[in-house]
């Protein structure tokens, strides 16, 4: 008999949660994270109302450190009140992971998660294939319908008017950007999440889901080809990679969207080559002097950093070197410039726990947990090599896409570890990941039995 998927008790919010993880990437960048925060407020009282307290865990601890010492950096940052609320929008991204890690408790939750962060990312890739398809039909037949690019392009142009920051709101004619607000956005959020519809392609037990995550798979690899980003390309080609070399059926199963990349991504970099009037080559070497002056700003400013935020960043490399760009397009760069060697330190405690996290799924008995694993760690190495060309945690969406990443992590390294909070009604329905909860070939399962015949 099928465990439920939840108990009655935690059955709103998780669907609820479920909303936040995926349609909510749909909309604005303005409006997505105020779901976080008014998910966070009925998840705190429904906790608190059950029973529970909300546990950040070790991962959640040095996370939230991290972000403090963001916040304290605007008392010594030149631009102070830009400081403080990118700072409170990382804490308030941060809830993001922290509902995550607590509501996704059982195997049942996490397919489900995995299964909306699927469909949000094949439905956003769809989006942006559709918008570069229409833009070129226009050009060579005249037609008059173009979907937007970005697809809030024109509400965008109302609504930045009315914040106390400055956004440029520029549409994009022949790169992708989908529901994000630029084609590099729209890129980090596909690398993210595309291993993630690998994953249920493979994984899945039901031929149906299967075929769902088969085909947000084609349309997230399409929209990172639309959004005709280099860094892109070789990012979501380390995550596949990770995927085919850990074991033998993913590369059977997953070689067709192999065949895929490598035919489409040297199409999409002759298009933007066509496209660039000259740009595409400069771009790099202009990418390369921002690298430059950044660290030279790191060098001037190295115990505590310039503070947290682009705006230091922006003005000085304006003002002082000369090149207008509003960061330093490498997220190490970013964290290094904004919080100097204390920064980076609290930044690299996070990492080893996150590296612990992965290595405890991929090592523990019987194996249960490495698929996930391999998904976990396919999904931010990619994010890893999107971040050595961009600034990867820009956006609001961006953050709790990452966040979403970490708390899935957690949740999941719970799980393995036996240090759940479940609801009363769940307590007598739980069942341990095992395995047969993730699909199996023929030669897969023989393995298993001569693995524990020889114990």
């Amino acid at each position: 008999m099928d465990t439920p998927l939840c108990g009655s008790t935690d059955k709103k919010l998780f669907w609820w949660l479920m909303f936040v993880l995926g349609a909510s990437m749909l909309f604005p960048e303005y409006i997505a994270p105020l779901f976080v925060f008014i998910l966070y407020i009925y998840f705190i009282f429904h906790f608190k109302k059950t029973g529970r307290n909300a546990k950040l865990g070790t991962m959640g601890k040095g996370i939230f450190a991290y972000l403090i010492f963001m916040l304290v950096s605007s008392i010594w940052s030149k631009t102070h009140m830009a400081s403080i609320l990118i700072a409170l929008l990382w804490l308030g991204c941060f809830l993001t992971y922290i509902m995550v890690a607590n509501v996704v408790n059982t195997k049942e939750k996490l397919k489900f998660a995995i299964t909306a962060v699927n469909v949000s990312a094949g439905i956003i890739g769809l989006i942006a294939t559709l918008e570069i398809i229409t833009f070129h039909l226009s050009k060579q037949t005249g037609m008059h319908f173009v979907i937007p690019n970005p697809l809030f392009y024109g509400i965008n142009d109302r609504v930045f008017d009315f914040l106390p920051v400055e956004i440029v709101n520029k549409p994009y004619r022949t790169r992708a950007s989908a529901t994000f607000d630029n084609p590099l956005i729209l890129a980090t959020y596909l690398v993210i999440t595309t291993p993630f519809c690998a994953f249920g392609s493979v994984y899945f037990r039901h031929s149906r889901n299967r075929k769902i995550s088969r085909a947000c798979l084609v349309f997230a690899i399409s929209g990172i080809v639309c959004t005709f980003s280099r860094g892109a390309y070789i990012a979501v080609g380390m995550s596949i990679l990770i995927m085919l070399i850990s074991n033998r059926r993913i590369f059977k199963k997953l070689f067709p969207f192999v065949f895929i990349l490598a035919i489409t991504i040297p199409i999409g970099l002759a298009l933007r080559y066509s496209h660039s009037n000259g740009d595409f080559l400069a771009s790099t070497s202009h990418r390369i002097d921002i690298w430059k002056y950044s660290f030279d700003m790191f060098l001037h400013h190295p115990i505590i950093g310039l503070g947290c935020g682009t705006d230091n960043i922006h003005t000085l490399l304006r003002d002082t070197y000369g090149i207008d760009r509003a960061h330093t397009h490498n997220l190490m760069l970013q964290m290094i410039v904004e919080g100097g060697i204390v920064g980076v330190a609290f930044a690299a405690a996070v990492v080893v726990i996150i590296a612990k996290r992965l290595y405890g799924l991929y090592e523990h008995k019987e194996y249960r947990y490495r698929p996930f694993a391999v998904l976990y760690t396919a999904s931010i190495t990619g994010f890893v090599v999107m971040s050595m060309f961009e600034f990867t945690l820009q956006s609001a969406k961006e953050m709790m896409t990452f966040f979403i990443l970490l708390g899935l992590i957690e949740a999941t390294a719970r799980m393995e570890t036996n240090s759940l909070q479940l609801a009363d009604d769940e307590l007598f329905s739980y069942e341990e990941i095992t395995e047969y909860d993730l699909e199996e070939d023929a030669e897969e399962k023989l393995q298993k039995q001569n693995k524990k015949a020889v114990r």
